[in-house]
This record gives structure tokens, sequence and C-alpha cells, in this order.
């Protein structure tokens, strides 16, 4: 080789040398040398309830969601071990994606750090305030929104195989009353936020989505939500619901990872990406304590090193936010066509506000107050605030999408020694200027306390009412609010007794929410109502102040 060859290849090999060392040190993502930290940090994490599988040992975060407040967990190993190898310690606390927007807009010295399926609305949230400095990390890990299908529905829709299905396909597939689904709410959860988008953008000419093209597609949007059977707040308990009674539906909209996992337990469960596109989480971590700098560079970095992303996808079901990491077994790895999320906050707002008004499910709500001798000036007037909150006197970012909804037949019940209904009214388009509703809600603030605790009979009247005159198509639900034992009226085994042979084919859920006394009573006769609630399919929720009841009334709407 002559002297010209030698220099050429002398000179490429430094070229490359070069390159590796400029891709190592910018491009390659972080994550292959995290190091450790002198000192420990601890990183205080507002996080999605989803993450509790990769965040908590046990899942406890699920299991303790009712209490309507934000909540902590044990460590996993996987926490235990970053805590050991980089000196950061995550502390997680699991709180819906808009509250917690709501929480860091009003106090950004609350969380460190924020780590939820999407940081998209966090961003715009905080970009309208004119204070958008966060810092992301690339993906940790990813999962699209599917649906979840019956084999033999998919089958009977010609879904299977390598059948292309659009938005288009199954959205008219719903209007037909083919396809009868459970979302999550939009109004708290990001895979239903994903979803409402997602279809959204499939029906927009010209995506991205902007505020005036979503009365464009309301016609083609609305053809998808007449399927709708039912939601919950997050995507594990939308899970839940489906595992508890997998006949009552023909599918579910979820992350991949939960369908995957919901797989496992209901037989004959297809994945179906719409062809058209879907969106996709991708598990950010996002830093908003600046001073916290250091420590979350070193812990995004430890998170996607090739080991941890492995484990997470093992963990998790989810595929690696590194596409150069390969999935565990069993979590697909096939090209996913992703649609972008709108990118202001104004039509995310304007989609969410129209999910509720034009597409959801119109909604059915019987109230049950307890005005028994115990419920002092207190409580009650924190009662009349929690409604005044539903009518559009609450316009914090989750509070807004919270209120009593367009067409919305709302009756309310007092009770103490007996059952007496306080008025109903069907809510006008602006509830906030809505005179009957305002007279409703006047009477409210005007109870007193007095008496005893009936709440047997409370639920047996709104029972009873709602068969007497049920409504077609509408997602009906009651409500107890109660800060007592029940003293008088019938028994639990007489109305557990008309419940079996009277209403339960109603389908009609009960939420019971324990304020005062009875939130820390370990009486049987409070298990007893609680285990009603739950054979209704519904749910119990503490209140562990009065000034809580607003936030609870509004946490239950996001199961109605």
């Amino acid at each position: 080789m002559n002297r010209t060859g030698w220099t050429t290849v002398v000179a490429g090999g430094l070229g490359v040398a070069l390159l590796v060392w400029f891709l190592v040190a910018n491009v390659l993502p972080a994550g292959s040398d995290p190091g450790k930290l002198a000192d420990p940090v601890t990183l205080k994490v507002a996080a999605g309830s989803e993450l509790d599988d990769v965040l908590c040992a046990g899942s406890t975060s699920r299991v303790e969601e009712s209490t309507g407040t934000a909540v902590r967990c044990k460590p996993s190993k996987l926490v235990q071990r970053l805590k050991e190898e980089t000196n950061v310690e995550l502390e997680p606390e699991f709180i819906g994606t808009l509250e917690a927007t709501d929480a860091i807009v009003a106090d950004p010295d609350r969380y460190d750090a924020a780590w939820f399926a999407s940081d998209d609305y966090l961003r715009l949230a905080l970009a309208a305030k004119g204070t958008d400095d966060l810092t992301s990390s690339d993906p940790i890990m990813r999962s699209p929104v599917v649906l979840g299908v019956h084999h033999d529905v998919a089958t009977r829709l010609g879904w299977t195989g390598d059948a292309d299905v659009s938005w288009e396909e199954i959205a008219r597939r719903a209007a037909d009353g083919e396809l009868g689904f459970l979302m999550t709410s939009p109004a708290s959860s990001n895979s239903g936020l994903s979803t409402l988008a997602g279809v959204a953008t499939a029906f927009d000419p010209e995506p991205p989505l902007q505020s005036e093209d979503v009365g464009l597609i309301q016609k083609d949007v609305r053809q998808l939500f007449s399927g709708q059977l039912g939601r919950a707040a997050s995507s594990g308990w939308l899970s839940d619901t489906f595992r508890e009674n997998p006949s009552a539906y023909d599918a579910i909209f979820n992350y991949e990872s939960e369908v995957l996992a919901l797989s496992k337990q209901v037989e004959g469960l297809d994945i179906v990406y719409p062809s058209d596109g879907t969106t996709e989480a991708t598990y950010p971590v996002t830093l908003i304590d600046a001073g916290k700098q250091k420590a979350y560079e070193t812990a995004v970095a430890w998170l996607r090193t090739a080991e941890v992303q492995k484990e997470l996808s093992e963990t998790s079901g989810r595929r690696p936010g590194r596409t150069s990491v390969a999935p565990s077994p069993g979590v697909p790895d096939n090209d996913v066509k992703t649609l972008p999320l709108p990118d202001d906050l104004g039509t995310i707002d304007e989609l969410i506000f129209t999910y509720f008004d034009e597409f959801a499910p119109k909604t059915r709500t019987t109230y049950l107050l307890d005005t028994s001798a115990s419920m002092d000036e207190i409580k009650l007037n924190q009662l009349r605030r929690a409604f005044e909150g539903l009518a559009g006197d609450d316009t914090s970012i989750s509070g807004q999408f919270k209120r009593f909804r367009k067409g919305e037949r709302l009756s309310v019940y007092t009770y103490a020694d007996e059952a007496r209904p306080l008025g109903s009214v069907v809510v006008a388009d602006q509830p906030e200027r809505d005179e009957a509703l305002g007279d409703l809600i006047d009477r409210v603030g005007e109870l007193t306390g007095h008496g005893g605790t009936a709440y047997y009979d409370a639920i047996d009247a709104a029972y009873a009412a709602i068969e007497a005159a049920p409504e077609e198509g509408a997602t009906t639900s009651i409500v107890l609010m109660t800060d007592g034992e029940q003293n008088g009226g019938q028994s639990y085994a007489q109305l557990s007794k008309k419940y079996e042979s009277a209403y339960r084919d109603l389908g009609v859920p009960l939420y019971v929410v324990l304020v005062g006394d009875a939130a820390t009573s370990d009486d049987a006769g409070i298990d007893q109502l609680v285990d009603f609630a739950e054979h209704t399919g519904g749910r119990d929720v503490v209140a562990k102040d009065a000034a809580d009841l607003r936030k609870i009334f509004q946490e239950i709407r996001d199961y109605q």
C-alpha cells in the first residue's frame, strides 16, 4: 500500500474515532454511564397510578386509590436499586395528571419531578402561564393506546389476522350497536385523553387538531362514543372493571401494556391497532425543580441503561424507551403509526368539554345527603361548596371538567330518620347560569342537621325512583354521603333482599362518601355499607376532612 493509501486509512480511522466520541458525548441515549452522586438526594415525584407496577412493592397505590387523596407506597426493588446505585431516591406520590398540573401550577415547590404517561398537558398548561421551563427526558417506556377486543367479537367484525381496522371502521361499528367499550375519563386519565385526541386527530383532514376543527369532526367522533358503556378515573381501575365482568363489554380502550396484562386473565382478548394511527404514551420523567438537575439527570440515565430498560419491559409489559433495546418476550415490537396530540391547550380543553357535553353518554345522578343531628354547620357548608363546585364555581384545571353536564338529570334526597326528595333538575347548557340548578343548590345550603341516620331507607328510595322511571341510554348512578353509622330505618338484610329481587338488574352502582365519624369508624355496619356499594359495582371514598368533599364529589364523576 502506498503512502497516500495509509494516510487515507489513518485519517478515516481518526474520523471514525471522533465520530464515536461525539455520539457518546452528545447523541447516544442517556443512561450508558449514570454514575453515583456523592450525597443522597430525594426526588419528590408526582406519578400516574399506572406506574405502581414499576414504583411500588405489591402495587399498593392502586389498592389505596379510593382514599380520594394523593397516595404513597412502599418502594419497589427497582426504586431501591436506583437509590443504592445512584444515591437518588424516588419518593412517588400518586395523583391524577390534571390534578397534578393544578398542584404544580399553584405550588411549583410541591414536587421535584413528574412521571406520567405523557407530560404534554402539563407542559401546555405551564406554557399558558408563561412558566414552561421544564426539562424532560427521552422516553423511559412506550405503550400505544389500543383496542382490546374479545376474539369472538373481532371474528364477527372481521378484525382478526392482518385486517386493517381504521378509526372510521371502529366508529361505524360502535354507532351501529356492534361494539360496546370501556374508556377512562379524559378529564383525569392520559389513556382516555389520548383515545379522545387520537380519534379526533384521525378524523381531522389537516392535523394537528385546532380549536376551530373540533366542531367539524363532531359528527364522526360522536359515532364512536355512542358505543361507550362506562369509564373510570385510571387505566388500572378500568381494567379491573373489565376483568370483573368481561361479558358485559365487547372491548376496552387502554394502553397496550394494560391490555396485555388483562389478556392473561380474560381468555381470548385480541389487540387492535387502528390502521390510521394511535397515540403513544412515552412515560417521560419531567424535571420541575431546576435545583435537582443533577439528581434528575442521574436517575434518568440509570433508567435508560440497557439493563434497566430490559427489566422495565419485563416488569411492566411496556416497550423499552430506547428502541435499540429489544422488548421483553411477549411484548409486541411491531411498528405502530403514532398520531400527535393537539399542540394547543385551548384545543385540548375544548375537546374535553365537547366530549362531556356532546359525546359521552348522558348521565343521571341521584345524591343522598345525610342531614342527621351529627351533620354540623361546617359539614353542611362544605356540602354546599361541593355542589357549587360541580355547578361551575370551580375553575381549576381539573375541576372545570367535572362540573354537572349538559342534559344530566340530577336528583337530590336528604335523609335522617327518613328519606325525603329535595328536588330534581335537568341541567341546562351552562350549569353556572341554570336558575333551576341554582335554586336546588340554595336548598342544599339551607339544610340543617336533626334526627337519626337511616341510609338504607335512602338507598331504597333512590333505587325505587330509578326503577319506576328508567332512562334508556343514560349512565345512572347513586352517590350517598354519610357522617355516621346506621341507627334507624330498615336493616342491611332487608335492603339486600330487596336489591337482589328488584334492583340488581338495573345495573346502577352506588358510591359511598364517608366523612367525619363514618370515615374513621371500625363499626361492622360501615363495613356492610361499603360491601354493599362494591356489590352494586360502586365503591367507597373517604373524606379525611369535610373540606375534601368538593374534591371527592368531583373524583366520583370520573366513574359516572
